[in-house]
């Protein structure tokens, strides 16, 4: 039976872009060959918001699944079995019950968070419920973090690195880093993704590029857990 590989884009903390980089990561999937579905499952809707703005409708199927509730383990696995891959853009909060019953049925959190320390410290307990869904309930619940709004070179991400190994949490942090740019923000009200934008736009080849470096690297550490177990 067919069962999407699912992705889950949570942090407790808000404001860290984890609806910009679910939506146009999965739109870059969507377009190199990969089925792929993304799930909205904020009461917000900003997903949704996004995907149905614009002229032209998304290559992308994107649905709220939001008013399922603690039901929402239910409906994501529904999706499952029709697509590749899904992707699910959490609820900002550790107080919604929707965030750790998408963690039960995902196979990796993929965890944004602002290039200072802290927004790592904000993003600790995000780190520890991971952790703890993964001990109680998903055992093949896989994670990492990614820096994102990056503005310009930063040594951040060395600092972030030692402050990690010190809080002794075990997790890893992609290479992979999305600079803070201006296209994000445009192609969000035009309703579209940087890879299904028609427009030329300043910074639109250079994020494409970095979103599709996040995509590579993102599926690489994940087959290299895979066959780690």
């Amino acid at each position: 039976m067919k069962k999407a590989y699912t992705i889950a884009l949570a942090n407790q903390k808000g404001g860290v872009g984890k609806t910009t980089v679910g939506l146009n990561l999965a739109s870059a999937f969507h377009l190199g060959g990969t089925e792929t579905a993304l799930v909205d499952a904020d009461p917000q809707n900003t997903s949704l918001r996004w995907a149905t703005s614009g002229a032209e409708t998304l290559g992308i199927a994107v649905t709220s699944l939001a008013p399922a509730g603690n039901k929402i383990g239910n409906e994501i696995a529904k999706l499952q079995r029709k697509y590749d891959l899904v992707v699910v853009d959490c609820p900002g909060n550790l107080e919604d019950p929707r965030t750790p019953e998408v963690l039960k049925v995902a196979d990796f959190c993929l965890m944004p968070l602002g290039p200072s320390p802290a927004d790592l410290f904000s993003t600790l307990a995000m780190i520890r419920e991971v952790a703890a869904i993964r001990r109680r309930d998903n055992p093949g619940l896989n994670s990492a973090l990614m820096l994102n709004a990056v503005n310009g070179k930063t040594k951040m991400r060395g600092e972030i690195i030692k402050l990690l190994e010190e809080q002794d949490v075990g997790t890893h942090l992609l290479k992979c880093q999305i600079a803070q740019r201006e296209i994000y923000r445009q192609v969000f009200a035009l309703g579209t993704t940087v890879h299904e934008c028609t427009r030329y736009m300043r910074g639109l080849k250079e994020a494409r590029a970095e979103i599709e470096a996040l995509a590579v690297e993102l599926s690489t550490f994940i087959a290299e857990t895979k066959k780690r177990g």
